[in-house]
């Protein structure tokens, strides 16, 4: 999987995928864009379900191509608590092979181990679908 470190919440707050990676599985997030409503839903869901990632050791990223301070604003609303970053370069999105012709990321997923190799990974076919937490945490089982 290909390394890099992003913003969070502000410009200062980098994450890093090596980082991350050394306490355990990653699952990826790639959405579409914050304040939609179908991404709305699919933070929350994940926001309701992400004890069941913990109880895996896996920790969850969220990444869009929006800035730091929109993903701020609407983590805040949201009470989502996990990191979301911003790839506002769109070159993680690129890197990945989930950037769509209009510029925003594919909804998709990625499940990356401490080695940094890609276990599993879905695309959705619409930016209106989304992966149902259940099938993700199937997917996370098989790749430990």
């Amino acid at each position: 999987a290909p390394d890099f470190t992003l913003p969070s919440d502000d410009w200062e707050n980098q994450v890093s995928l090596e980082d991350a990676r050394r306490e355990g599985p990653v699952v990826l997030f790639f959405y579409p864009g914050d304040w939609s409503s179908v991404c709305t839903d699919q933070m929350g869901q994940l926001q309701e379900e992400i004890g069941r990632f913990e109880e895996k050791g896996a920790k969850v990223l969220g990444i869009s191509v929006d800035s730091p301070w929109s993903h701020k604003a609407w983590a805040e609303e949201r009470g989502i608590e996990f990191p979301l970053l911003s790839d506002f370069g769109r070159e993680v999105v690129e890197e990945y092979g989930v950037k769509h012709e209009a510029g925003f990321s594919e909804r998709s997923y990625f499940i990356i181990d401490r080695e940094g190799v890609v276990r599993a990974k879905k695309v959705e076919d619409s930016p209106g679908d989304q992966p149902e937490v259940d099938d993700v945490l199937d997917d996370l089982e098989k790749a430990l």
